[in-house]
This record gives C-alpha cells, structure tokens and sequence, in this order.
C-alpha cells in the first residue's frame, strides 16, 4: 500500500510540474506596428487557457502612449493591475497609427508613458520574487530595457548586480528581430535599427540561452488577423480597432505574425511549427547591421526563422487567428 501511496504522489508531482504555466515578462515597443497588440492578446489567450503567468508588461518606447495601449490591453483582457514599466530618459521615440487612438478610447489608468515605473525597477522587483531559473523573457521591441538591466546595481529589491539576477532569475531570452537566416547578406532590420547599441550588449552579454525569431520573408508567410476584420459587432474591443486603424482593411496576406511568433516559442516552444537552429551565432556591427554567423558557435545563441518540415504556413496562421478571436468574443 505505501509502494502505491508513494506512485500516486510521484504521479501528482509529475502532473503539478506539466501543468505549470510560463512565468513571463513580456517586453514590447507597442507602437510602430500593430502585430504587438497581436502578440499580447495572444499572450492572454494564453494565460486563459492556463499555460502562461504575466508577471510584467513592459513598454521599451518613448512614444507616451505605448504603455498606455498596452494597459488598455491588459484592462481588456480584465488583468489591469499587471505591472507596467516604460523606459526612462534615453531610448527610442517613433510614431504610431493606433496608440493614441487606443489609449484616449479605452479604459487605462496610466495616463501616459511617463507616468508609469521605470522598466528596470520593474525587472528588478518581479524578477528578485521569482524562483530560479523560472522566468522567460520575451522581447519584440528594442532591446533598450535589457541593455539597461544589464548595467544595474544591487537595490532594495535584489543584492544582485542586474547581470547577476538575470542569470538567476531568467530561464532563457526569446528576442524577437532580424531578417536572418533567409537574408544571406548583413542588413539593418525591424527593431535592431533604433538601438544597436543595445542589441550588441544584449547579444554579447545576456547571460542566459536567446531564442532570435525573425521577421521578413518567415514572417509574411504566416498572414495574421484577418479574423478581426471578418467579425463585426458593436461591442468595443481595442484588438480589433488597431488593427484596423493600421491596416484599414484586410487584403490576403496582408499582416506578418513577427511577434506573435515569438510569443508562440516563449510559451509553447517552436514545436511542431518551426525548425530551431542551435549551431552558429548572432553577429551585429556597431552601425546595426547584422547576420547569422556560422562559426564560431554560441551554445546560448538559438534562431527560428524557417517552418518545420511538412508544415504548411496557412495552418499556422489559422491556428494563431483563434488566439485574436478571443477578443472578438469578450
């Protein structure tokens, strides 16, 4: 009888450990394209379905309405006291289509980007509350917040420099940026641009394994959000109305899942969609411009930026769209 006893806690722990959500923090410009809302709406979807946990949200743009739309989103999704941090003094400012139109239309109560914390205290205070090796960290806008992190000193809230508490704290980086390895020659792309100063410290120095997704070409060929422009009603709903203001109308293939991509593998891994590259590493010049490398290899450097064997990109699109239909259902 104790031989069973002893099976069924086995099989109860072994169940508590499959079931238990992604701890993450998720880190966004939330402004110069709408696949970001698409992204976090994806990401509540799944914490409604249990296999994610949000610690923080945090806004890596000076444009003062980016954190703002994401508290909209968050509010939306009926989680609005999930923490928001926004970065501070130097960064990236550009413009946005949809987020002053989002943040003036719907419930938030941030006001503007300059009120909310600055991001790396916000870093610094969840990821000093969590278990070891517990968190991901998923990023689809600069890479300013993390570059900073990196350069903080012990605080009230960890005795650990901020390389030392990432390296704890963190159990890997899935970094959203780039056009490689589709682009073969070294090019300046998407979020790599404002910043590289950033993303070289980043890719040099974080201290644990980088997941790099890409946009471009892999990106294209996964079309997403369609389905908000095929549901009309009369209730509110932010997701759908960014999209719209961005997009205006929906034509075939007409939206790339860049960020829904990387919130896809934070949480669920890159099975069974996407191919995952371990060998080689992330190379980028001072001036930004960047490329996959060969050699030598960087066992923390990862890349998807190819679908699995089989799989056909339309499926995959299909399958992400009913992670923006939620929001069409609320």
């Amino acid at each position: 009888m104790r031989n069973g006893i002893v099976l069924i806690s086995l099989f109860c722990l072994h169940l508590s450990a499959v079931a238990q959500p992604v701890r993450i923090i998720f880190d966004t410009d939330m402004e110069s394209d709408v696949d970001d809302v698409g992204a976090l709406a994806m990401l509540h979807g799944f914490v409604n379905r249990g296999d994610a946990e949000i610690l923080a949200t945090i806004s890596s743009s000076l444009n003062p309405w980016s954190a703002p739309t994401i508290d909209v989103i968050n509010t939306f999704f009926g989680r609005p006291d999930i923490p928001i941090g926004n970065v501070k003094t130097s960064g990236v400012y550009r413009n946005s289509k949809y987020a002053k139109t989002i943040s003036e239309r719907y419930p938030q109560d941030i006001g503007l980007g300059e009120n909310a914390p600055d991001a790396t205290r916000i870093y610094r205070k969840i990821l000093s509350g969590q278990p070891d090796n517990s968190v991901v960290v998923v990023t689809v806008g600069y890479l300013t917040n993390l570059s900073k992190l990196l350069n903080t000193e012990a605080d009230e809230h960890s005795p650990l420099s901020g390389m030392e508490l990432a390296a704890k704290k963190v159990k890997h980086l899935v970094c959203m940026g780039g056009r490689y390895p589709l682009q073969q020659d070294p090019g300046k792309w998407g979020n790599f641009k404002p910043d590289p100063q950033a993303v070289r410290h980043v890719a040099n120095d974080w201290p644990t394994r980088i997941i790099f997704t890409t946009g471009g070409d892999f990106a294209n060929a996964i079309p997403t959000g369609k389905i908000l422009f095929e549901r009309d009603d009369t209730h509110p709903n932010p997701v759908r109305e960014a999209y719209r203001v961005f997009l205006k109308e929906w034509n075939r293939n007409s939206h790339h899942s860049a960020d829904l991509i990387a919130v896809y593998v934070a949480i669920k891994g890159h099975e069974p969609y996407f191919k995952l590259r371990t060998h080689g590493y992330f190379h980028i010049f001072e001036d930004g411009t960047h490329m996959w490398r060969i050699n030598p290899d960087n066992p923390n450097h990862h890349i998807i930026g190819e679908l699995a064997e089989g799989i056909d990109a339309s499926k995959v699109a299909s399958d992400f769209d009913q992670y923006l239909a939620q929001s069409t259902d609320k």
